[in-house]
């Protein structure tokens, strides 16, 4: 028999207008389990969401946190003057052998002083909008000024350094002839 016979044979048990009440009893039991475990699952999609949604919320906060503000933060006329001074220090530092200097041991002092102040302006960065603003950007310019006026001392050593050997390789030749 195949299956077309089977489904003429039995086609008026399948033709129904309603299941027996047997069947819709078992629908209902598994219907009403699975409803209750269903909000467990929303419940803890919507945990979970929630969870990861502060998560990323409080490291973006945090961030913002850490980073340094600027002057420029405090109005645009100081961040023109934070642009310059920067501009200064840079054009200092691409001017300058700076690894020949770090590599000599005179020059120590002023590499300590200049890491004291990177860490003392750090400090005060994370103080913009916490305290005084005149103090403050009085003091930020005033690092400015004087990691420039180091950088400036460095440029002036090394020259004085290098003028120095110069001198010494001269004399030696001249004397060895």
């Amino acid at each position: 028999m195949n299956i077309e016979e089977i489904i003429k044979i039995r086609r008026e048990q399948l033709d129904v207008d309603s299941p027996p009440p047997e069947l819709w009893d078992g629908i209902r039991k598994e219907w009403k389990q699975e409803k209750r475990y269903g909000w467990w699952k929303v419940a803890a999609v919507v945990f979970i969401t929630t969870s990861i949604g502060l998560l990323i919320h409080n490291i973006k906060l945090q961030n913002q946190v850490e980073e340094l503000a600027s002057l420029g933060d405090i109005s645009e006329e100081y961040r023109g003057i934070e642009n310059d001074y920067i501009s200064q220090i840079n054009v200092l530092e691409a001017t300058i052998p700076i690894k020949e200097a770090k590599s000599q041991n005179d020059f120590q002092w002023i590499f300590d002083e200049l890491e004291t102040l990177d860490q003392i302006n750090t400090l005060y960065r994370k103080d913009i909008g916490k305290i005084n603003e005149a103090q403050l950007v009085g003091v930020l310019v005033d690092y400015y000024e004087k990691k420039i006026r180091l950088l400036r001392k460095l440029e002036l050593e090394l020259k004085r350094t290098n003028k120095l050997n110069n001198n010494e390789e001269t004399n030696t030749n001249s004397t060895n002839l």
